[in-house]
């Protein structure tokens, strides 16, 4: 190897997540009713996922799940908490971080008391391909 080698190789793992990471972002549109809904749905891949969701919009007490196929063919929840209770208060924004193993992954919101309306909810996400 030659000189500076591991320092470049350093400097190489920090970038290659930059270069491999898709971002998006939208607004989901939660409905004024006690349904559960989903949010944003994966399909299966081998990838970290870091979701930012901005839930000022809500004002009723909302759970928001965590599901994934582990067998492959059924969602089996995984996680569970209630906006505003579980979380500090203020909070206005709810990150959500996941290590993704090759089974689909999804979020949902279920309002425990109907909103009054609809409530738009902006997210972004990152996902970064472990190849």
């Amino acid at each position: 190897m030659g000189v500076g080698s591991e320092s470049l190789r350093r400097d190489v793992y920090k970038i290659l997540p930059l270069l491999t990471a898709s971002v998006s972002s939208g607004t989901y549109t939660h409905p004024n009713d006690t349904d559960e809904h989903d949010v944003l749905e994966f399909t299966a891949d081998t990838q970290d996922i870091f979701i930012s969701l901005d839930v000022n919009a809500l004002t009723q007490s909302t759970e928001i799940r965590e599901y994934e196929k582990i067998d492959g063919t059924n969602y089996r929840q995984i996680s569970c908490k209630t906006y505003p209770d579980d979380f500090d208060s203020d909070t206005k924004a709810i990150t959500i971080y996941f290590k993704q193993k090759n089974k689909d992954y999804k979020i949902t919101l279920k309002s425990t008391v109907a909103e009054g309306a609809d409530r738009s909810i902006p997210y972004v996400y990152r996902t970064d391909s472990k190849v």
